[in-house]
């Protein structure tokens, strides 16, 4: 026999999980997105949309609403934009780190942003 309230408590915690997950991915996104005075984070969700197939409305929820619940086909396609924009910002750094002359700057970028060096 289980106890119904514990089964409750364990999908309010992994809904709240993913919610959280979903949340600061979103904000990811957005700041990345955000050009900077004279933008508004409502036309930075619609280039998302544009771009990703993330609904602008699912974005704009998680910016500035309490959210319970949230269908997982949209958490699917903000954890794909998510990646998708993560992905870009390693190839830009590794881009960027293969065009450094002094290697004292290669190593200090390789320690700040936690990469193994080989020494």
């Amino acid at each position: 026999m289980s106890d119904n309230r514990f089964d409750k408590e364990d999908k309010k915690m992994s809904s709240a999980a993913y919610i959280g997950t979903a949340k600061g991915m979103a904000d990811f996104l957005l700041s990345r997105e955000h050009k900077g005075p004279g933008d508004t984070i409502e036309a930075a969700a619609y280039r998302l949309q544009s771009r990703f197939g993330v609904p602008s409305t699912v974005l704009m929820r998680l910016r500035h609403r309490e959210v319970k619940d949230m269908l997982m086909s949209n958490f699917m396609a903000l954890a794909a934009a998510y990646q998708s924009a993560t992905e870009r910002v390693e190839k830009a750094y590794q881009h960027e780190k293969s065009l450094a002359i002094n290697p004292n700057v290669v190593r200090l970028a390789a320690f700040v942003s936690g990469e193994k060096t080989q020494a």
